[in-house]
């Protein structure tokens, strides 16, 4: 299957055909919160907002027979394939070269003729880290101004400058991730066709 290739690195597809046995669907919610301090006392006192938030992911697992005979138990998280038993499918997973670690990226249900984003462009990127900011963007944005502060002498310009050479690093690092992730979901698709073709 062929290979994508983004700056050296490289990400190797496969697929895994087989039989749908069973499916099941969970939500999971996630809850935190903070505030509520405060003090109270003799002459009287406050009590902070307590402010709580929640979030549900989605949680499928399915199990597939696939052509050699093998059962096998694909958990995916964030989305839900409509599946059901007895559905022929094909998983298409992505894997970075020299890494222990693959993600499923596409599936093809062959009875629907329907193909499906498991895990798409944006996913892999942030999973795999093609192209991402610097973990330490503001901290080099302080340390670039620092530095044209000494060797300008004048905090206010070297503020400017700063600010503009991280602006024109943002603009284009945001082009060149967007530009990857259409990219990425272009070759997922690509990849895909000919199983969605062979019904």
């Amino acid at each position: 299957m062929e290979t994508f290739t983004y700056r050296g690195k490289t990400l190797d597809f496969r697929s895994i055909t087989g039989t749908v046995l069973d499916t099941s669907t969970r939500s999971e919610t996630h809850i935190s919160g903070g505030g509520g301090g405060g003090y109270i006392g003799p002459k009287g006192g406050h009590i902070d907002d307590i402010s709580i938030r929640s979030h549900n992911t989605t949680l499928q697992e399915f199990w597939i027979k696939t052509e050699d005979g093998m059962e096998k138990s694909v958990n995916i998280s964030g989305t839900s394939i409509p599946l059901r038993a007895g559905q022929r499918i094909t998983l298409i997973a992505a894997e970075q070269k020299g890494r222990n670690e693959g993600w499923y990226a596409s599936v093809i249900n062959h009875n629907a003729n329907q193909f499906s984003f498991i895990c798409d462009g944006a996913s892999l990127n942030n999973l795999m880290k093609l192209e991402v900011f610097p973990k330490y963007f503001l901290f080099i944005g302080f340390a670039l101004w620092l530095a044209l502060a000494v060797a300008l002498r004048d905090g206010g310009l070297a503020a400017f400058f700063a600010i503009m050479t991280m602006g024109i690093f943002a603009i284009n690092k945001n082009l060149r991730i967007k530009r990857l992730i259409s990219s990425l979901n272009a070759h997922i698709e690509k990849v895909s066709q000919p199983f969605l073709q062979r019904g």
